[in-house]
């Protein structure tokens, strides 16, 4: 009897287990139809990028396997369970062989088809991340607060990255206060980003994609991810010679006019296993050191940091507390998105740029997320549910296990506070700092509802030891302008909600 191994179109990892599993006589399951893609519009390049991706590996699997490859389809209504039990009426598969799916409900989905059939289901480590599901749970088992910093620091000393006899290179674990330049700090731009001609593979997929998800967001005109292994390395060496010096400076900088600035843009390869993450880690690591610490350890340590803490813990987060994580919603929001958010409509610039580059290129960087398109939803009583399903349709390296706790801890604080010690909000002022934007009124609307959220919320921040100075910030507001602000707040809120 053989066995069934499956790749999702997120497992493309050139180590992924389940080809250590299987015999040259075994079956390799190539699976698109994932469930969410017809229950959420997706945003067109990332969907293209996903299954241009996995049909990039059609050819060189088949050298090795025996391929079952399931394509999308017009009007899907058989999902994984359902195809399987098919499958398995024509074969009698002894075994199956998957590394552990990105979102709970497609591990659900297996794990009953499994039971149910009276098959077995073998779950496998997932190899685009660096610790597996173990090293988590024992860091955070009996803590109190689980805190990003900690286990970072845990695994920088585990797999000996950035330390030096056991202590921190330079002595100091983490660089962030040195990452925090405004745009009006830049004195040059970047270089331009290289364009990779769409191959054959890719064109065809758009075509497919374009007539299957028409309602889907997003224009494959712009489309420039790299969708092979050999392209995806291309990208991290170009960003390494080209971006990485000024990185760290300007990584929370916005700039209207250059939607990437100088970040890596490699989250979509990291995420659907298109790049290992230690190999960027020690790329990094070794240009840092090659260059006599040239290169400036502030940028070094932020992208390091970006890959093995954040991107680890966060997947940590999303295991232990799912599937409850997405019932959360510490301020009772009930607001839901009208169109405004998916066309750039909302008269706040910063915002309307930031949700236009997120349709053109299925890309905006972290704090356009966090700060300008998350914080403004928030402070506008978007529901969590919302806010996640717009942050997952519109983001090429969008997943379940990354998108959960970053929107329902880190981007809304609706998990009351799992891992994030405070929400994270801000009014005009922030962005003004940190962008190139001008003042305007559109200030008074972010400052109002920035300034209504608190007064909403008043014993709350009192009670915050970290927020505290803001109810008596808010106490020395003019009452004139905090009747002026609230009100454009109030008709914000009307005009872009539901």
């Amino acid at each position: 009897m053989n066995s069934l191994g499956i790749i999702l179109p997120d497992q493309l990892s050139k180590n992924n287990l389940v080809y250590e599993k299987l015999n040259s006589d075994d079956d390799l399951l190539l699976y698109e139809p994932i469930e969410s893609f017809y229950k959420l519009n997706h945003n067109k390049q990332k969907l293209v990028f996903l299954l241009a991706s996995l049909r990039n590996l059609i050819e060189p699997l088949s050298k090795r396997f025996n391929i079952i490859h399931k394509k999308i389809e017009s009007k899907q209504k058989q999902f994984i369970g359902s195809y399987l039990k098919e499958l398995f009426l024509k074969k009698n598969y002894n075994a199956i062989y998957v590394t552990k799916p990105a979102d709970y409900e497609t591990l659900s989905e297996l794990m009953f088809f499994a039971q149910s059939q009276g098959r077995t289901l073998h779950i496998l480590e997932d190899t685009k991340f660096i610790s597996d599901a173990d090293d988590f749970k024992s860091w955070a088992d009996g803590k109190k607060n689980i805190v990003q910093e900690f286990y970072y620091r845990w695994l920088r000393k585990k797999y000996s990255i950035l330390m030096e006899d056991g202590k921190p290179y330079s002595g100091v674990w983490n660089l962030d206060k040195q990452n925090r330049a405004g745009i009006s700090k830049l004195k040059e731009d970047p270089i331009k980003r290289k364009a990779y001609k769409v191959d054959s593979i890719t064109f065809d997929v758009m075509v497919e994609v374009e007539k299957i998800f028409p309602k889907s967001y997003g224009n494959l005109e712009s489309f420039n991810w790299a969708v092979t292994y050999k392209n995806a390395n291309k990208q991290l060496n170009f960003f390494l010679d080209n971006y990485l010096f000024n990185y760290g400076t300007f990584q929370d900088a916005i700039n209207k006019d250059d939607p990437f600035l100088f970040h890596s843009l490699l989250s979509p390869y990291l995420n659907n296993g298109l790049l290992d993450p230690m190999e960027c880690i020690k790329e990094c690591e070794k240009r840092f050191f090659d260059s006599d610490s040239a290169i400036p350890l502030n940028s070094v340590e932020g992208f390091i940091r970006q890959i093995l803490g954040w991107r680890e813990f966060i997947r940590g987060v999303y295991w232990e507390n799912i599937p409850e994580y997405k019932s959360l919603n510490f301020w009772n929001h009930k607001k839901k998105l009208n169109d405004n958010w998916y066309e750039g409509n909302t008269g706040i610039p910063p915002l309307d740029t930031a949700i236009k580059e997120s349709v053109k290129f299925g890309y905006t960087h972290h704090i356009n997320r966090l700060m300008i398109i998350s914080n403004l939803m928030n402070l506008s009583r978007i529901k969590p549910d919302e806010i996640y399903i717009w942050f997952t349709e519109m983001f090429v390296d969008a997943h379940d296990w990354v998108m959960v706790p970053n929107v329902y801890g880190m981007g809304t604080y609706a998990d009351g506070g799992i891992f994030s010690t405070k929400p994270y909000i801000c009014g005009s002022s922030y962005m003004l700092r940190m962008s190139n934007h001008k003042k305007g009124d559109w200030c008074d609307i972010v400052d109002g509802l920035y300034w209504k959220f608190i007064q909403d919320n008043l014993e709350f921040f009192k009670k915050n030891p970290r927020l505290a100075l803001m109810p008596k910030a808010l106490e020395k507001l003019n009452k004139e302008r905090k009747e002026l602000i609230f009100d454009k707040a109030s008709d914000f809120i009307k005009k872009n909600t539901n």
